[in-house]
């Protein structure tokens, strides 16, 4: 991460960042100064491009390969009826663009296959956040940030669950290793998803990785979780009559 002092239009635009005691000047410093790269522009990295650029990251990487349908409009919220038909990296960088001042956005159109797709991506980032919903592009991306010793948040959605992965040291158990066997079986097309979860665990991902940069202790590091280097967190929101309940569990290798 090569680090530059903050000008007058970022000291403004970050101000309230600024005033919180975890991140300061130079925690604001080393949001502005690092890179990111976000695999997926569905529910989740659509969102996420959103909160990652408004926390002052300006060199962001945003990969993808599909198109706009109307369906997405449902829960993909910074995509318009207007883009419909558009490649998502289109759409997200020319939003993006329009929001926010200075980014340096590079896009990918491209179905990740193989290793050295994705290490050709991320050979300059310091975090990378996946948001895909396809467990072997998971594990290739996983993989690539394994053997490049890059840190790595993985978000996923389905029906009423939610669930965020973070590793964030090489010496941690990673993201195939916990999820060794599974295969895919459903998706958002088959299940369905509830919109606003996918608003929660973007939320979430944009948190850790404020957090991993500004050189904070995880956003889900209490007490009991103190020196745990690799964390899955998963939320179940169950609707049962009027009633919702909220299962959150912790697990760790």
């Amino acid at each position: 991460m090569e680090f530059s002092y903050l000008n007058d239009k970022d000291l403004l635009f970050c101000s309230k960042h600024i005033l919180l005691p975890t991140i300061g000047i130079e925690g604001q410093q080393k949001l502005n100064c690092a890179e990111v790269t976000i695999f997926g522009l569905g529910g989740l990295g659509n969102l996420l491009s959103t909160y990652i650029a408004s926390s002052g990251i300006k060199k962001i990487n945003i990969v993808d390969f599909d198109v706009v349908e109307e369906t997405n409009l449902q829960r993909q919220i910074n995509f318009s009826s207007e883009d419909v038909g558009s490649l998502k990296v289109d759409s997200i960088e020319n939003f993006l663009n329009n929001k926010f001042k200075n980014l340096q956005i590079k896009k990918f159109k491209k179905k990740i296959e193989t290793l050295a797709d994705v290490e050709e991506i991320i050979k300059n980032s310091d975090i990378v956040l996946d948001g895909t919903d396809n467990f072997e592009v998971r594990k290739i991306i996983n993989k690539a940030c394994v053997k490049n010793k890059r840190k790595l948040i993985i978000g996923a959605v389905e029906g009423y669950t939610g669930q965020l992965t973070s590793v964030v040291t090489n010496d941690s158990p990673c993201y195939e290793c916990t999820y060794e066997n599974l295969i895919d079986t459903n998706s958002c097309s088959d299940s369905g998803v509830l919109a606003p979860l996918v608003g929660m665990i973007s939320s979430m991902m944009a948190m850790e990785c404020i957090n991993i940069i500004t050189g904070n202790k995880s956003s889900f590091d209490k007490n009991l979780i103190n020196n745990l280097s690799s964390l899955i967190f998963i939320i179940s929101l169950m609707t049962t009559e009027s009633l919702s309940r909220f299962n959150i569990a912790r697990i760790y290798s």
